[in-house]
């Protein structure tokens, strides 16, 4: 084998090597969902006003704790990330979103805040925080975190 064709073969080696760490370092960036951390909610050491809650949903690494959540109209629940990632409580429905108010993610959550009466966090809240939602139909309603969209639950509202 002759110097050049070894030289080509070790250029052709290098750019391969070279673009299996970069492609595989891309799938592994965080999703634009990630990023959407903004100024944080409330904590559980700093409640924000005197709401009291109906019912308390968790959130840890393993997903929604409990999976099924009821209350009534007027009642307002709680959901407190006490996982190691962000966590964006959403209505169901995946991806319109529409299920409770009839509005899609992208209409309601258009300035990154919540417009209406929306069962929607409209960003993604940082470990440690919570967010709290007063429910104003009946209905069951399903939901996920859009940063993880494969954990969810469902709240059930009744008069």
């Amino acid at each position: 084998m002759n110097t050049r064709t070894l030289i080509t073969i070790v250029v052709i080696a290098l750019i391969a090597i070279g673009g299996y760490f970069f492609l595989s370092n891309r799938a592994a960036a965080p999703t634009p969902i990630e990023e959407q951390v903004t100024e944080p909610l409330a904590t559980e050491e700093e409640p924000v006003g005197d709401t009291e809650y109906a019912a308390l949903v968790t959130y840890t690494d393993g997903g929604f704790s409990p999976a099924t959540t009821q209350v009534r109209v007027g009642d307002t629940v709680r959901f407190v990330n006490n996982s190691s990632r962000g966590m964006w409580v959403g209505v169901d429905e995946h991806p319109t979103h529409t299920e409770y108010d009839g509005t899609s993610t992208r209409e309601h959550c258009a300035d990154g805040a919540a417009t209406g009466d929306v069962f929607d966090m409209c960003r993604q809240g940082v470990p440690g925080e919570f967010w709290e939602f007063t429910f104003t139909k009946a209905g069951s309603f399903d939901f996920h975190n859009h940063a993880q969209a494969s954990h969810g639950g469902t709240i059930v509202v009744s008069e």
